[in-house]
């Protein structure tokens, strides 16, 4: 028997110094939601408290002052039990970022994206791959996990780490069904003949097309970010749901599983690009490479 989920993906504009303002923002956006029966609502990366004044670009010892303040521990600070209970009310999934405080050590933080439900606290994901200037404020991540929904298995990359398509990969081997995209992409030009609007296009899609999968991303909107939210099936060139540049939900109804198994069945001839892989043969992959700055030894 075929389930119909329903998705909104939401392009919303942040306010990087007025977190009970985002908040309650993303609950109005919820209630709406709920009245639109959606199972999932998914907001940008760093939608509580905002991805600073300057962006990625730029140092601001302020905005790394700032996210110290404002950190929370996941999943016992106030914010996160706040959307448990907005989750639980609307019986809806929310997935949201916020900055994240280590338990362990008191000037260390995280860009974290935050899932939960009706159920209560469903996980976290740390976003691994920091661009330019925010290494000098967060700290990165390393695990990649999956989540048993009622909606199926979700997996979570944050903005950047959508470069990469190892992050995809590794959720779809683990049996991710969903794979949600919280991000805050530039579009400096607000065209959509913009460099980065374009390569923010192109990564997602990919991901979504090379590991068969549902890929969600919400973009924060308003300068300097980009918009178009989207929902994205798991067949070539299947745009299920697309925001603009203003602030809008894009809402979807699919079948996952349905969408999936004909991706991997029908929509290439038959060609499953999991089941067709050859690991073996991949082992460069894993090892250190000379043009990384990250290494082990």
């Amino acid at each position: 028997m075929s389930k119909k989920t329903r998705i909104a993906a939401a392009n919303m504009a942040v306010d990087p110094r007025d977190i009970e303002g985002n908040i309650s923002k993303m609950e109005k956006l919820i209630d709406g939601a709920s009245e639109s029966s959606i199972d999932l609502i998914v907001f940008p990366e760093q939608s509580v408290t905002g991805y600073g004044t300057k962006g990625m670009t730029l140092f601001s010892a302020e905005d790394k002052l700032f996210f110290q303040q404002h950190a929370e521990p996941i999943p016992d600070g106030p914010t996160v039990k706040r959307f448990i209970r907005k989750a639980k009310e609307k019986e809806l999934y929310i997935c949201f970022g916020m900055t994240e405080l280590d338990e362990e050590r008191f000037n260390v933080t995280y860009n974290t994206v935050v899932l939960v439900g009706p159920e209560g606290y469903v996980g976290k994901t740390r976003k691994v791959h920091l661009p330019l200037c925010e290494r000098l404020i967060h700290m990165p991540g390393s695990e990649y996990p999956v989540f048993e929904t009622a909606i199926g298995k979700i997996g979570i990359e944050v903005c950047f780490d959508k470069c990469f398509p190892e992050v995809a990969r590794s959720l779809a081997l683990k049996g991710a069904e969903i794979i949600l995209g919280p991000t805050a992409w530039p579009n400096i030009t607000k065209s959509e003949d913009d460099p980065d609007h374009k390569a923010s296009l192109v990564f997602s899609q990919a991901r979504a097309l090379e590991n068969m999968v549902v890929f969600v991303e919400s973009n924060q909107c308003g300068a300097p970010y980009g918009g178009f939210s989207r929902v994205l099936g798991p067949n070539p060139g299947q745009i299920l749901a697309q925001a603009g540049f203003e602030e809008e939900l894009a809402i979807a109804e699919l079948d996952v599983r349905a969408e999936i198994n004909h991706a991997r069945m029908v929509s290439m001839g038959g060609s499953d690009l999991l089941r067709d892989r050859m690991p073996f043969t991949y082992g460069a992959l894993a090892e250190e490479s000379p043009y990384g700055i990250y290494c082990r030894s």
